[in-house]
């Protein structure tokens, strides 16, 4: 089955101001978002969520990330280790009626948490969180990343539902769960926003 882009007009009736969003399991998938929403966001790799870790959700192929013991404790974001991090995508120009999407898609208030994060990100990239021209070198305190304030999807149903004992594994998910997601999960729940008219 093919599903369609959302019609331009219908973008066009969602507020203009765009913002950025942080995702690091099945939303990194190029093919996920453009099933999802019509469309691929501009996406910055290497973006990084300080002080949190991802785990697999038992029973299921995609992750959840939680804060780890550190985070409660630490106000500002410092360097990063990959024991108390997650490595992922930021998403930019994500538009309000997309985020309404992803809301819907990931469940927000019961199954996950949309925060607002601190996320660590290569400087090519403004602290607005839009893309930043090259030829710019106005980064001198921070030659290397940037402190981005974005959104992100917590998970909200604890610890004990997700398999601490590892990391989620994209490579995983793409090469033996992607099509079945796409057909079972992916396309159904973007046919159920078509049909509220969300």
């Amino acid at each position: 089955m093919i599903v369609a882009p959302f019609s331009s007009s219908t973008m066009a009736n969602a507020a203009t101001k765009a913002t950025s969003c942080f995702v690091y399991g099945t939303l990194m998938s190029p093919d996920v978002l453009r099933t999802l929403l019509g469309r691929v966001p501009t996406m910055v790799p290497k973006a990084t969520l300080p002080h949190h870790s991802r785990h697999p959700v038992r029973g299921r192929v995609y992750p959840g990330v939680i804060p780890t013991l550190e985070s409660t404790a630490m106000r500002s974001v410092a360097p990063t280790t990959a024991k108390t991090s997650v490595q992922g995508i930021l998403l930019l120009g994500v538009t309000p009626l997309e985020m309404t999407y992803l809301d819907y898609f990931e469940d927000e208030g019961v199954g996950y948490t949309r925060s607002n994060v601190q996320v660590v990100v290569p400087r090519r990239v403004h602290r607005d969180g839009q893309p930043k021209d090259e030829n710019m070198n106005d980064d001198i305190d921070h030659p290397e990343e940037r402190i981005i304030q974005s959104h992100a999807y917590i998970w909200a149903q604890g610890a004990s539902k997700l398999d601490l004992s590892c990391d989620w594994d994209y490579k995983t998910f793409l090469a033996e769960h992607l099509e079945w997601y796409l057909e079972t999960t992916v396309k159904p729940v973007r046919i159920e926003m078509e049909e509220q008219h969300l």
